[in-house]
């Protein structure tokens, strides 16, 4: 290793450095660059190496470093505690550096670690070496082995599961070059009518069928289109083998929960498929992605993960835009589908709130976003207390109030509903008892003519209904 090794020295700066010494990895495919620091004689000593990436010379590094924490530093350093460090996750070229090295290691993002005006592999070790003295980032969590596997496993069954879609969109893209546009009323693959219908079409002797194209299908063309159908068959055979895969590992591992416990996978993934739209195989993805729950500091901060929590600019105390900070794509995708099909439905009390939400803004990636972190929260606290799903703690539905009055009289209250009374007579709405059960209940989503603007008002009266109850109490006395 000496052969590799040069030391640098630089004025120590009075700083407080929070670690006895720091530790660099620039990693690649073929090598690797080391960099390691320490403060020896009120310098510091950057001694660095470039080390190749085969498993022998990885475990030397190791024994490497240690040599230079023992002869150039001035604090005794304890060997026999584990090494912590700071490496960037060029795709998977970090895995064997952490496997060998074990330890505390920081993995940080290449674009997280900051620019400088000369970029080599030796100024990165350099610079991550200063990062990991001065505690810039965390220690990053391990993803134990068997989750790893898990993670492979799911992976794979996606591939299949993505090779069939792209098998479909072929046989329908052979179709539709010839005028048969089949795709139109469902899929060429799995909706079982039109799969009969192709079927007959790519046979040696066709039928006749009316309302289709008159032109039969080259010979040439039924056999890339038989090849592709049984490419599907085998495809999809493939991506069940590996869901049960899955589902088999899921169920026999042990899950971590709340001060330090464990859980059957069967007992956790029970809990977890009690949460509206989280079937068995998103619950598993939602584990394989978090792992342990107490690596997060609160609900929050998994949101935060999961690209649920956007980041607010502000500028004069003012709020002028929120953008979407980066996370794990896997789960954010998993979490905001689940919350869109719950919008959609509108038959569960997240589905519900998330559709006022929609009603009221008019945007369906801001409901769905805010359904989906309460679908983050939710489960987080159910990993964490080995709980099922329950509405109790919940106060997402306003109750509906006793107070009632004619529609009619609204505008006298709020002038902004006079354009709305017609059609809430229309769709049978005689009264505020009944316009706020109907908006609790998703029903005023269908009736046309109810702008934005409504939905506002309405809300506004929702929230403030003493209000306007002592109002029209008082104009209804002044009548009298």
């Amino acid at each position: 290793m000496d052969v590799y090794s040069v030391t640098i020295v630089e004025e120590a700066v009075d700083v407080n450095d929070v670690k006895e010494y720091g530790i660099g990895i620039d990693v690649h495919k073929l090598s690797l660059w080391v960099c390691v620091r320490t403060r020896q004689n009120g310098v510091y000593m950057l001694t660095t190496a470039k080390i190749p990436t085969d498993w022998n010379s990885l475990l030397l590094a190791k024994a490497w470093c240690f040599e230079v924490l023992r002869t150039k530093s001035d604090v005794v350093i304890d060997t026999n505690q584990p090494l912590h460090y700071v490496i960037e996750s060029t795709a998977t070229y970090h895995c064997p550096v952490r496997i060998a090295w074990g330890g505390s290691p920081s993995v940080i993002n290449p674009t997280l670690a900051g620019a400088t005006k000369r970029k080599t592999d030796k100024l990165d070790a350099k610079r991550l070496a200063q990062h990991d003295q001065t505690a810039v980032w965390q220690e990053s969590y391990v993803v134990p082995p068997e989750v790893e596997a898990l993670r492979l496993i799911i992976a794979e069954r996606d591939r299949y599961v993505s090779e069939t879609r792209v098998v479909s969109t072929r046989i329908n893209n052979a179709l539709t070059r010839f005028g048969y546009n089949l795709g139109r009323e469902g899929s060429v693959t799995s909706n079982p009518a039109i799969r009969a219908i192709i079927e007959n079409q790519i046979a040696d002797s066709p039928d006749d069928f009316e309302n289709l194209c008159l032109i039969k299908l080259p010979m040439d063309v039924r056999l890339i289109i038989r090849e592709e159908y049984a490419k599907h068959a085998y495809l999809k055979e493939q991506a069940e083998r590996w869901q049960s895969k899955i589902i088999a590992k899921a169920y026999s591992m042990q899950w971590p929960i709340a001060d330090g416990k464990t859980v059957s996978g069967k007992e956790i993934i029970g809990h977890l498929i009690s949460v509206p739209q989280i079937g068995e195989l998103s619950a598993i993805i939602w584990l394989a992605n978090v792992v342990d729950p107490n690596r997060f500091r609160n609900a929050r901060a998994l949101s935060g993960y999961c690209a649920l929590n956007p980041t607010l600019q502000v500028s004069a105390d003012k709020v002028s835009k929120g953008k979407k900070r980066g996370g794990c794509k896997v789960l954010h995708q998993l979490l905001f589908n689940s919350a869109t099909r719950l919008i959609k439905q509108h038959n569960e009390a997240f589905g519900q709130w998330g559709y006022r939400m929609l009603n009221n803004t008019g945007k369906w990636k801001k409901a769905s976003n805010a359904v989906a972190r309460k679908l983050c929260v939710a489960m987080y606290r159910m990993m964490m207390n080995n709980t099922d799903f329950s509405y109790e703690s919940y106060q997402i539905a306003v109750k509906a109030s006793s107070f009632s009055m004619p529609v009619e009289n609204l505008p006298m209250l709020n002038s902004g509903f006079r354009r709305y009374i017609r059609l809430l007579n229309e769709n049978g709405i005689k009264d505020t008892a009944q316009m706020i059960a109907a908006y609790l209940s998703c029903k005023l989503g269908s009736c046309r003519g109810l702008s934005k603007k409504f939905f506002v008002l309405l809300r506004d009266f929702t929230d403030n209904q003493v209000k306007y109850k002592e109002a029209y109490e008082k104009l209804t006395e002044v009548k009298k």
